[in-house]
């Protein structure tokens, strides 16, 4: 039997869950699909349980929340204070990854080295792809806080295209931008491309975290889904995803 079977079976049984099937609402922000869209099918070949998972940037997400929309398990990345009411517990960390930017494989890598370097390289791109921070959008949230305090926001968004629920990395690819900001996770996810680090001021540890709905119909399934995310055998579909656990 396979190891993760085997862990998700002992697991139902450690939970307390009992053998009905039930049908478990995920609202997640976007940055997650990568490993979810594996270890959910996972888990529902382990269990008599069926995984559906809404995907939206993390704004979003928070206000359907906060808006009532009906969920069993949340995944998200800061912000939770907002919707502390409408969990039950403290939120677990599932996987993390870094914020960076990227430019294409074959283009010199930027000087990032320093903040003053950065500020040079942000307005020397010629057109720079970013998340639209009003999406709530975590790695779009932190490249405006960036170029804000580096004072060039107003340069930079005049050459910039906001957009929302895409990979950032594919409108190099697609030659729409020299430059872009994401995580790495998502960065890493398109061919082609390489990583380019931010300055020690700037660089964040994006951590995105699970928990369960104070109001879910099956707190033992919703439990069981967050504790086969948050162990061990998972830890393998995480790193492959360019995340670390926890």
């Amino acid at each position: 039997m396979h190891k993760m079977c085997v862990f998700a079976i002992g697991l139902l049984i450690a939970t307390g869950t009992d053998t009905h099937a039930a049908e478990i609402k995920v609202l997640s922000a976007k940055a997650p699909r990568q490993f979810l869209e594996e270890l959910a099918p996972q888990f529902e070949r382990a269990t008599s349980h069926k995984v559906t998972v809404s995907y939206d940037e993390a704004g979003i997400i928070r206000k359907r929340v906060m808006d009532g929309e009906p969920f069993d398990v949340t995944v998200l990345p800061a912000g939770w204070d907002e919707i502390r009411g409408k969990i039950s517990g403290d939120p677990i960390g599932v996987g993390h990854t870094d914020f960076g930017m990227a430019v294409l494989a074959s283009a010199p890598k930027p000087d990032t080295s320093s903040n003053d370097a950065l500020k040079r390289t942000l307005l020397a791109a010629e057109s720079i792809v970013y998340t639209d921070p009003k999406t709530g959008g975590i790695a779009g949230v932190l490249f405006a806080r960036m170029i804000e305090r580096l004072g060039i926001a107003d340069e930079i968004n005049k050459k910039s295209k906001l957009v929302a629920g895409a990979l950032n990395a594919t409108f190099l690819v697609k030659g729409e931008a020299d430059l872009i900001a994401q995580l790495s996770s998502e960065i890493l996810a398109v061919p082609g491309v390489q990583f380019v680090p931010v300055p020690p001021d700037f660089q964040a540890k994006v951590t995105f975290s699970g928990a369960i709905a104070t109001s879910t119909k099956d707190a033992a399934a919703a439990k069981a889904l967050l504790h086969f995310l948050t162990a061990p055998g998972a830890g393998s579909v995480i790193r492959a995803k360019g995340y670390e656990p926890g």
